[in-house]
């Protein structure tokens, strides 16, 4: 799923994963943004992640096992409204 932007914002590209703490996982590679929304409700973007670290959570066998070891804590994290 692409989620629409205003004219001239990037354009974010979500997918639903199947994992135990979140539930989709979205990237806008203009500005290197992943975002995860978490089954809590909330939503995350952490800045700066590399293309494949998005590609390597969405393929990954155990998601959660993935976010926690090359995602949580290694990039700067901002909560989205």
């Amino acid at each position: 799923m692409i989620t629409p932007q205003a004219p001239g914002q990037p354009l974010i590209i979500w997918s639903d994963v199947d994992a135990k703490t979140f539930d989709s996982v979205g990237y806008c590679i203009a500005s290197r943004k992943l975002f995860i929304k978490f089954r809590d409700a909330s939503t995350l973007c952490f800045e700066r992640v590399p293309g494949f670290r998005f590609e390597g959570l969405k393929a990954a066998p155990r998601k959660d096992a993935y976010y926690q070891t090359y995602i949580k804590d290694r990039f700067l994290t901002k909560p989205i409204s």
